[in-house]
């Protein structure tokens, strides 16, 4: 009668570390699940703050987008509706006419304007600007102009000239002077070297003469 009832303590006290063991297994797992979805919460709130912020990103490119192609759209319609730039600049033979912002850029490429390597005016490009010299004259009396000159990216080996920028200048200057004998005033003439800093698709391209009408 003794050794059941001692081995009924016994039992029961199995019982009980058994459902103690279970206990502190379930508290356990518990506690691991609470940290995963504390961790969950956390990369959920990660990832939706990115997605926020790419989506932000995206709104403003798309902002600036638009911007962009209102800004150009407008610009086209201010030079589609100054038929005296069209007709007076757009005629002239070598040069390309543009706005930027609102002044208007007349380019000549250079290789049109000069030979290689030198300032030297091309008999055959006087024609050109005396051109552009009548149209400023005649449209344009008493704006201020900037004469830009640019070369390509390739270094001087072979020339009187030490660097591309003072190639540049003497080319822009050339422009000046002549402009200058065909009766626009010196006084609204001002000159910008660029040199090689702005090239464009081609070496040719890259070449050039730009005169800007300021629009004061």
């Amino acid at each position: 009668m003794m050794r059941r009832n001692l081995l009924m303590v016994v039992a029961g006290m199995a019982v009980s570390f058994s459902v103690l063991g279970c206990s502190n297994n379930i508290e356990t797992e518990n506690a691991l699940l609470k940290t995963e979805n504390g961790e969950l919460r956390t990369q959920y709130k990660e990832a939706t703050s990115a997605l926020q912020a790419a989506d932000d990103d995206l709104s403003r490119t798309r902002g600036d987008l638009r911007n962009e192609q209102d800004r150009s759209e407008a610009l086209q319609t201010a030079l589609d509706t100054r038929p005296e730039t069209i007709n007076v600049f757009e005629n002239i033979a070598g040069v390309d006419v543009e706005l930027r912002d609102k002044n208007l850029a007349l380019t000549v490429a250079s290789d049109l304007l000069f030979n290689s390597g030198s300032a030297t005016l091309k008999n055959s490009a006087k024609g050109t600007l005396s051109n552009v010299a009548s149209a400023l004259n005649s449209t344009y009396p008493n704006q201020s102009i900037v004469i830009m000159g640019y070369t390509d990216t390739d270094k001087i080996t072979k020339s009187k000239f030490k660097s591309n920028w003072h190639l540049a200048f003497d080319r822009a200057w050339s422009v000046r002077d002549f402009l200058v004998s065909k009766g626009v005033n010196k006084e609204r003439i001002a000159i910008e070297s660029w040199g090689p800093t702005k090239p464009l698709a081609t070496k040719a391209a890259s070449r050039r003469v730009d005169i800007v009408v300021v629009d004061d």
